[in-house]
């Protein structure tokens, strides 16, 4: 029984990743799941993602480009105000302007520098650079 489907999914595609793959299989799927990658899509992380519906909670096949390094779930879901990023980009990424997190805003997800423009706070979802 899965828990946590976004950090399923994330550690499958490192392990992918590691394995030298280039591409990978997710399944089950969840909506925020599907959001995430899209912004991984956004940012030039992944190549692209298929979804189809099996009747049993869906897959994702992810093509990947090999420019992650490491993605991860943040759990706890620490809660960061808007003067609190620049604080988790620290704890979670290797160096500035290298990486993004991931958080979910009244607005929806956006990445670490798209809250900072809409100066947001939100709730920490994942990393990857």
């Amino acid at each position: 029984m899965r828990h946590d489907l976004l950090a399923d999914a994330l550690s499958n595609i490192t392990n992918a990743i590691r394995a030298g793959k280039k591409e990978c299989t997710v399944k089950p799927v969840s909506k925020l799941l599907m959001k995430v990658l899209d912004l991984f899509k956004k940012e030039g992380y992944i190549e692209n993602y298929e979804y189809s519906d099996n009747k049993k909670g869906g897959i994702i096949k992810i093509i990947l480009n090999g420019r992650i390094n490491k993605c991860f779930a943040i759990k706890p879901r620490f809660s960061a105000k808007k003067d609190e990023i620049e604080k988790f980009e620290k704890r979670y990424l290797p160096g500035e302007e290298f990486g993004i997190l991931i958080l979910s805003s009244p607005q929806g997800l956006m990445t670490h520098q798209e809250l900072k423009e809409k100066n947001l706070g939100g709730k920490l979802i994942a990393y990857v650079y």
